[in-house]
């Protein structure tokens, strides 16, 4: 029943948060296959129960159910947490599992920095070194396409099996909206909670649908409906306001409350998403291959530019220490600009610019 109607999964939510048990109930709502729906549900019931706590207070007061309402919403919250907690222990648990956790922090070898921004102005030459040598080694050629964005990222991994997302029609659809056309389907998805609007799910969607959803909630913000939902809203005495004018504001409050839920599931598919393309990329046979072929590429940068390279060494000297470490103060990206831009006026651009990589 709970997989067929969201309102039905949002009311076991509740009556689990605020004390129900039976036997498997923890497993059906909280279970791996099933947190995510569940997490969605407790963040709809707490939103639902903080609009009913503000239209009970403008419209009748303090009184026994307003607070009734008050302590539901605090333990859908405990359990909000609850769930938060449980899916972040399950999510380093499967990445640990994967080795993709492991520490990555800025190198301060002088020499790997040198590499590593070498490769980067000099990045299709390298992009190319990269590919000739992966394909020399027997990886795919579908495999060895360098990613620009996270749009390509994502296309990839569904051109070559790593996620199953068909772009149907509809999905194309989609894609071909402009950004008007495209709000006018993100609020009628929000303005309902059964029969969603799975299309905006889509991984090739779901960064727009993320971006958009934080514009059309900016703009709400400017309005009285857009106050902060931790505590109550700051309205005057529900007597001096007409049925209508409460009506308004309990729809507009209904709509962003529905925006801001909307805005944390998107969130966790993008995280889910994320997790999906790391594990499946790692998995991969050609995963090593290709780390292999970008380190023998730089390799090969070095040696074929050994101007350059020396040059980016003599601009990282100066925050080297006594032990021939880099120690860097604040941000390198400020550096890096510098360097980069002394490398044109010493050398020249490379062949055909710098291109910005996804990292």
């Amino acid at each position: 029943m709970i997989n067929i109607s969201f309102l039905d999964r949002a009311r076991v939510v509740t009556a689990h948060a605020c004390g129900l048990r039976r036997s498997g109930l923890d497993d059906l709502l909280y279970g791996p296959d099933h947190i995510v729906q569940s997490i969605d549900a407790l963040h709809y019931a707490s939103h639902d129960r903080q609009v009913r706590r503000e239209m009970r207070l403008l419209t009748v007061g303090p009184d026994e159910q307003g607070a009734e309402l008050a302590e539901q919403q605090r333990r859908i919250q405990q359990q909000l947490g609850a769930a938060r907690r449980l899916v972040k222990q399950r999510r380093i648990a499967d990445l640990t599992a994967a080795g993709a956790l492991m520490p990555n922090r800025p190198t301060d070898d002088p020499r790997q920095v040198a590499r590593a921004w070498l490769g980067r102005f000099l990045s299709e030459e390298k992009e190319a070194l990269v590919r000739d040598i992966a394909m020399a080694a027997g990886v795919a050629p579908a495999a060895c396409i360098h990613i620009r964005s996270i749009q390509q990222k994502i296309a990839k991994a569904i051109d070559i099996g790593w996620l199953t997302a068909p772009v149907s029609d509809p999905v194309k659809q989609v894609l071909t909206l402009d950004d008007a056309a495209f709000r006018d389907r993100l609020l009628a998805d929000a303005s309902k909670q059964n029969g969603r609007d799975d299309v905006l799910c889509h991984p090739l969607v779901l960064n727009r649908w993320r971006d958009q959803l934080q514009a059309v909630i900016g703009d709400l913000k400017q309005s009285s409906c857009g106050r902060s939902l931790t505590g109550l809203h700051d309205m005057p005495a529900h007597s001096r306001h007409s049925t209508t004018s409460l009506r308004q504001f309990h729809d507009r409050r209904r709509l962003f409350t529905a925006l801001l839920q909307r805005r944390e599931e998107c969130t966790m598919l993008i995280t889910q998403l994320n997790d999906a393309l790391t594990l499946a990329e790692r998995r991969d046979p050609s995963y090593l291959q290709l780390k292999r072929a970008a380190d023998l590429a730089y390799d090969e940068l070095v040696r074929r530019h050994p101007a350059r390279y020396h040059h980016i060494r003599a601009a990282l000297q100066p925050y080297e220490t006594r032990y021939g470490r880099l120690n860097l103060p604040g941000s390198r990206s400020g550096l890096q600009r510098h360097v980069f831009g002394e490398l044109e006026r010493l050398h020249g651009t490379p062949p055909h610019g710098r291109a910005r990589t996804v990292r």
